[in-house]
């Protein structure tokens, strides 16, 4: 295949190496669609006038009965759009953005007649202006400017004073309109619209809506979709949205038992198969809670599968020393397993001694002693010279005064390809209709039954 065909995609342009197209060009593609596409242009008053009715204003974009009732204009100043339309009834302005707008900044300077739109519909007796960004740190600000300099370059030349409305739109709901239209008028994939869709996932796939993987290739090229999916089946897994984000920023289901704090959600994209991964004993307290509080045997960390629903899961349970400093962990050095089930088997009362030998601060004045002890003591138990190197590096030559030394047990399920694209083809993106969420869910509590 050759490896440049991408550039036969009419949006698609050359560009310097690492320059990424610029906003304008964005905008032309969708004025171009606007222009062109009766249907696109149909659902995309739709969308805005559904936007209108969510903020109850009274404003509406007519829909155009011919050709002549509406046009469409990209990079227009702000009197040349009044020269065209001087007596506009209503003024709309929407922002375009891949985030939510931030809140409305007035603007303190006088309305400048010279100000640009991005795109400008008129339909009718109505305006619709468009400020297309990539983020939204001054897209409303832009966008007022430009809506207040209409009005008032109206009034100042005699029109009535036209009503107003702000509104806030993404980039994901615009991308979900064109997708819907494109299915509906056959996915034809030598359409202008299949360009200009196929021309945003080369060069902007986070924006897209949440996609099903059972639509989508299993690559590293699409890993920008299959995070965002995976982000939705994390949210979808826990009881409210914000605990994704409940332990310093990562992505993780929080999990409601104290040897083990939370879950991994990711994909392994050499095997094309999703990941559950929990870390049981993970810190001092979770350690004395496995050991402790638990009444299974340490047998199940020999398991090499998970059964859930019918579906066997390859299982791996990996036991680790942590290494941490202000509760953070900073390297994991992985136990050798031939020397672990010698030593250690299914029983705690072994690990009991372990855990009470090494878990606890290390200073650095007893920084030789942890390491002697994986010399003499626990020799076998570890890689030492993979772990002096790491800990020469994160420690010994740090300003770090002391080490949180902790082991625990890293347990990952791993669902292959045919497993959750059963489970996508049968689901929505939605909570409610999220049966892979919901089959993860399972699996999950099945493993932490397992160990307790």
């Amino acid at each position: 295949m050759f490896n440049n065909n991408r550039h036969l995609n009419i949006f698609e342009h050359y560009t310097q190496k690492g320059a990424l197209p610029i906003e304008n060009n964005i905008s032309s593609g969708l004025a171009i669609l606007l222009n062109e596409n009766h249907l696109f242009l149909d659902r995309f008053i739709d969308y805005v006038n559904a936007k209108c009715q969510e903020k109850k204003s009274g404003c509406i974009v007519p829909k155009p009965q011919k050709q002549e009732d509406k046009e469409i204009g990209i990079q227009q100043q702000i009197s040349k759009i009044v020269d065209s339309y001087p007596d506009p009834q209503t003024v709309i302005g929407i922002t375009l953005t891949t985030a939510a707008p931030v809140d409305i900044i007035e603007n303190k300077k006088d309305n400048n007649h010279q100000l640009i739109t991005d795109i400008v519909i008129s339909c009718k007796d109505t305006l619709v202006v468009i400020e297309v960004k990539r983020n939204a740190s001054d897209a409303r600000m832009q966008l007022k400017q430009q809506v207040d300099s209409i009005i008032s370059v109206v009034e100042r030349k005699g029109g009535n004073v036209p009503d107003r409305e702000l509104l806030d739109g993404s980039w994901e709901e615009v991308i979900a309109v064109l997708q819907d239209v494109h299915s509906l008028t056959g996915s034809n994939h030598n359409t202008i619209l299949a360009h200009y869709i196929s021309h945003l996932e080369n060069n902007y796939q986070a924006w897209f809506p949440v996609a099903r993987l059972s639509d989508l290739e299993i690559t590293k090229a699409n890993e920008a979709a299959i995070d965002k999916r995976i982000l939705k089946l994390t949210q979808n897994c826990c009881e409210n949205d914000d605990d994704t984000m409940k332990y310093a920023g990562r992505i993780i289901v929080p999990l409601d038992c104290d040897f083990a704090s939370e879950a991994q959600i990711a994909m392994d994209y050499d095997s094309k198969r999703l990941m559950i991964t929990i870390w049981s004993g993970d810190t001092k307290w979770q350690g004395d809670c496995l050991l402790n509080k638990t009444i299974n045997d340490f047998s199940w960390i020999y398991a090499d599968s998970l059964t859930v629903e019918g579906h066997a899961l390859d299982l791996v349970t990996e036991p680790y020393l942590r290494l941490a400093h202000f509760q953070s962990s900073i390297f994991h050095e992985y136990f050798l397993m031939d020397y672990y089930e010698q030593h250690y088997g299914s029983s705690k009362d072994q690990c009991r001694d372990l855990f009470r030998n090494i878990t606890k601060q290390w200073k650095r004045h007893n920084w030789d002693e942890l390491k002697q002890l994986f010399k003499t003591t626990y020799s076998g138990l570890i890689d030492v010279s993979s772990f002096d190197a790491s800990f020469a590096n994160h420690f010994e030559d740090s300003n770090r005064s002391y080490a949180q030394v902790s082991f625990g047990y890293e347990t990952t399920a791993y669902i292959p390809l045919d497993v959750f694209n059963k489970f996508e083809k049968m689901s929505s993106t939605s909570r409610d209709g999220d049966r892979l969420a919901a089959f993860i869910s399972k699996a999950v509590q099945q493993l932490i039954d397992t160990i307790k």
